[in-house]
């Protein structure tokens, strides 16, 4: 159940439950492609999906990365329109999905359902302003260090994050070179660990001081 939900009187809140479906999707396959049409709106409930379209040469271009608590695929609100974008996820992801027409006519019924989706739009427009901003004015360490905060989930030797060099690229809209980098100076410092496959946070609160 998307969290925002839980709050509204039980009717609405049931017949939101049976609209979205809760599903699986693995790393390194696709959830929608540009040229689809867009049917399906997505919410995220655990993972990293990817957001980018291709360019001339065919090159990958990351837009954006959204992660738990984030919905994407927002055309589907939109009769005809299509996705305009690849969709794809950087880790092994728990994802909900409601179809178009289910939604307009879970709109229809419960107005407050679409009040939630219209606050919890605007604040994602305002998270991706963030976003744009920090690509913008900030250096990649404290970009690095947000994203590593942010992606950390506790594992038995304390924080971690399971992303590659080239998903925290992604992540923070810098290179893989140069997330090897920065990750490189931070292990130097012993404010983080680098091991197989995994990243260990031995000084958190020193990652948050970077992250400013």
């Amino acid at each position: 159940m998307i969290p925002d939900l839980e709050a509204l009187p039980s009717p609405a809140k049931e017949e939101a439950s049976r609209v979205f479906h809760a599903f699986s999707a693995r790393k390194g396959g696709y959830l929608c492609y540009p040229e689809d049409e867009a049917h399906t709106l997505y919410f995220i409930e655990q993972g990293w999906v990817r957001i980018f379209q291709l360019g001339p040469d065919d090159e990958e271009y990351t837009l954006a990365v959204s992660g738990p608590g984030e919905i994407f695929g927002v055309g589907a609100l939109v009769p005809g329109e299509r996705y305009n974008i690849f969709a794809g996820p950087l880790v092994d992801c728990q994802l909900l999905s409601a179809g178009r027409e289910d939604l307009l006519k879970l709109f229809q019924r419960f107005p407050e359902i679409q009040r939630v989706f219209t606050v919890r739009l605007s604040r994602e427009l305002r998270l991706a302003a963030e976003r744009l901003r920090d690509l913008r004015f900030k250096e990649v360490l404290p970009r690095l260090a947000k994203t590593l905060l942010l992606a950390a989930v506790e594992g038995e030797e304390g924080p971690e994050v399971v992303l590659s060099h080239q998903d925290l690229a992604h992540l923070t809209g810098s290179t893989r070179e140069t997330v090897t980098k920065v990750l490189g100076d931070l292990s130097m410092q012993d404010v983080v660990e680098l091991d197989y496959r995994r990243i260990l946070l031995l000084e958190p609160d020193k990652l948050r001081q970077h992250s400013y």
